[in-house]
């Protein structure tokens, strides 16, 4: 029996059914449910089960409110809040009750199937008028009529059958409607809803990755986050987490429920590393900048850092960092540099080897290992690489080079030196090689212990000195100046010679002098005349101020242009002095040859393999041999042009 409740009334005119539950009461517009006065716990599923047990059931109810308050009661709590759950409640006859077959649950749960047929129920005969003579076999006498199932007594009969959620009312009110055999899913299961994982969501720009996953192994993973070490300022905030959200359950149509995965968690604080801290407000959960310095991520240890230095394990490539462009000065690699990837910063340390391209901005480059198939470019800095360089590029232009051991690659710079090298080509202003075999080196100044041949190549050395006609005509052209400003210095004393040839304007000149010298002493009477002779002449006066102004500045530029040309000697004197080539030890075919040219270094910037050749022979089309044996040694030095030494 329903449990006696206060302040309930009771519905229906059947003495064994019980008072509701205080928070249902009935009222002329329907059964009424007041969503305040529900209790939180299974209260209502007691109700129903009991009133369905009892042979009672709803009448015109509102299933989907049903189902809502029976499952998901919390979708539509609400202060006040009033539901009409039903036009009434009735007791279910037992023959009513008898036109209901079995219903088949399958899947475990996940649906329910019901065959509708038509149905009929047994009318006994009515009982004869008065006048009329009944049968004989009256009392025995009844007759089937055809009846139509109700779709308020099937919930209520499914209940008790085991199907308590999810009927399809309107597909069991379409097979009620079509009065025909037909098989029927009258109930299906609601799937959970899934949750979501907690997430980490970038705060400083550039640090988010969309190609990777954010947890595996149940763990956040920093990879799915750049690692392009940006500066950062102290109480920048760096990542947020978002909380997981869980899902909703689901129900199979016995009413049980299914519960969804839990989502996956993360902890911050096993993320957090040196540098940083955890600030907890009002908006969410943050990573947060607890110094200035350098963002750097370990996706070893699985930290995020703030550093002021940068020192990182887990190597160059696609999918841990990208690209790099780096803003901090210190930077130090232990992991590779995968093929294709880029570094650009300043002072930069590998320890491991490097497939990709380094990018020095006036910086230096140290390489522990090796430089293979990549590129290393240091503007006005230093490349160390104190392994190989195997097929690679390395072009310090305004710096330095050094190279344990190099192989078919190319080096540029003002200084470089290589212990051993292999078919490379170089390019310098002072170049040191240890062991050169099947090179092809371009220096001003070269130094060589061993040359040899490598597979039938031999090695080809180039001394690039001054471009000897280039510096006569350099010379012949300051000469050329200095006999303009010498012709314009005597144009102006030409004219000062004709404005003197005047006697009366001669001697006005020889007065002046006298006077400006303090060797003539005039009277007031002299004094005028010799002020009326000075007007007489002012024009005259004016020229001769003008031509020994001019000769003046044409003097100093005729002394400055002799200048020039003593420096030029000088320069090119030293500069000859400094071409030079030595090799100790000639051991396989060897060739030395000079080339006249203005260009250098920078002349070859950027280029490699073919191309070097192609800049070798634009810069002369008849360079001049001065050696060719396949034994010996060498040691030779430019001597200076003695067309530089005198005036034309």
């Amino acid at each position: 029996m329903i449990e006696q409740t206060d302040h309930a009334e009771v519905v229906g005119s059947s003495p064994d059914l019980s008072p509701l539950p205080s928070f249902i009461r009935k009222t002329p517009r329907g059964v009424v449910l007041d969503v305040a006065k529900m209790p939180v716990d299974d209260s209502f599923m007691v109700f129903v089960d009991r009133l369905f047990a009892q042979g009672a059931y709803f009448t015109q109810l509102d299933h989907a409110s049903f189902q809502a308050l029976l499952y998901q009661p919390e979708s539509i709590r609400s202060p006040a809040r009033e539901i009409r759950l039903a036009a009434g409640i009735m007791r279910l006859s037992p023959e009513r009750r008898s036109l209901y077959k079995e219903v088949r649950v399958l899947d475990q749960g996940a649906r329910a199937e019901y065959l509708f047929e038509p149905v009929f129920l047994e009318v006994a005969e009515p009982e004869p008028q008065p006048g009329q003579t009944p049968a004989l076999d009256h009392r025995d006498r009844s007759r089937l009529e055809p009846a139509r199932l109700d779709i308020d007594e099937f919930i209520c009969v499914m209940w008790t059958k085991g199907v308590r959620f999810g009927i399809q009312v309107q597909a069991v009110q379409d097979a009620i409607a079509a009065n025909k055999a037909d098989r029927v899913a009258v109930a299906l299961e609601l799937a959970p809803q899934p949750g979501r994982d907690a997430e980490l969501l970038e705060q400083f720009e550039g640090l988010h990755r969309d190609d990777s996953p954010l947890i595996t192994s149940g763990r956040a993973d920093l990879r799915r986050f750049k690692n392009r070490f940006p500066q950062i300022a102290k109480g920048t905030r760096m990542m947020k987490k978002v909380p997981r959200q869980l899902g909703k359950p689901g129900f199979r149509v016995t009413g049980e429920l299914i519960e969804p995965d839990l989502p996956k968690d993360l902890s911050l604080e096993a993320l957090a590393g040196p540098g940083t801290r955890i600030d907890n407000g009002p908006d969410g959960e943050f990573i947060t900048a607890a110094a200035s310095g350098f963002i750097s991520i370990d996706v070893g240890s699985n930290l995020i850092s703030v550093t002021e230095k940068i020192e990182n394990k887990s190597g160059i490539n696609a999918k841990t960092t990208g690209d790099l462009t780096l803003s901090v000065d210190e930077f130090v690699e232990h992991g590779e540099v995968q093929e294709g990837r880029v570094v650009e910063g300043k002072h930069m340390k590998f320890t491991s080897t490097v497939y990709g391209s380094l990018v020095s901005k006036a910086g230096r480059i140290e390489l522990a290992d090796s430089l293979s198939g990549g590129r290393a470019t240091s503007t006005g800095g230093s490349i160390h690489i104190k392994h190989r360089a195997l097929n690679a590029g390395v072009e310090a232009v305004g710096g330095s080079i050094d190279v344990h051991y190099a192989e078919n690659s190319t080096l540029i710079g003002d200084e470089v030196v290589i212990g051993h090298a292999i078919n490379c080509e170089v390019i310098a202003n002072s170049l040191r090689v240890g062991v050169a075999q099947g090179c092809t080196l371009v220096a001003q100044s070269v130094q060589i212990q061993t040359s040899d041949v490598r597979r039938g190549k031999p090695t080809l050395v180039t001394v690039l000195v001054p471009d000897a006609a280039e510096g006569r005509r350099k010379l012949a052209a300051l000469w050329a100046g200095v006999a303009d400003i010498e012709q314009k210095i005597e144009a102006v004393s030409a004219e000062v010679k004709k404005l003197a040839a005047d006697p009366e304007f001669s001697k006005l000149l020889a007065l002046t002098e006298m006077v400006r010298a303090g060797k003539l002493a005039l009277s007031p009477v002299q004094e005028s005349s010799f002020r009326q002779m000075q007007q007489r002449h002012l024009t005259g006066l004016k020229a001769m101020e003008r031509f020994a102004k001019e000769k003046q500045a044409l003097q100093q530029s005729l002394q400055a242009k002799h200048d020039e040309i003593a420096h030029f000697k000088q320069t090119q004197q030293a500069v000859a002095a400094r071409r030079e080539c030595t090799i100790q030890e000639v051991i396989g075919e060897t060739c030395v040859q000079t080339v006249g040219t203005a260009l250098g270094v920078p002349h070859f910037r950027g280029v490699s393999g073919n191309e070097f050749g192609m800049k070798l022979r634009d810069m002369s089309p008849s360079p001049k041999r001065i050696f060719l044996k396949e034994c010996g040694t060498l040691a030779w030095r430019h001597a200076a042009d003695d067309g530089l030494a005198a005036a034309p």
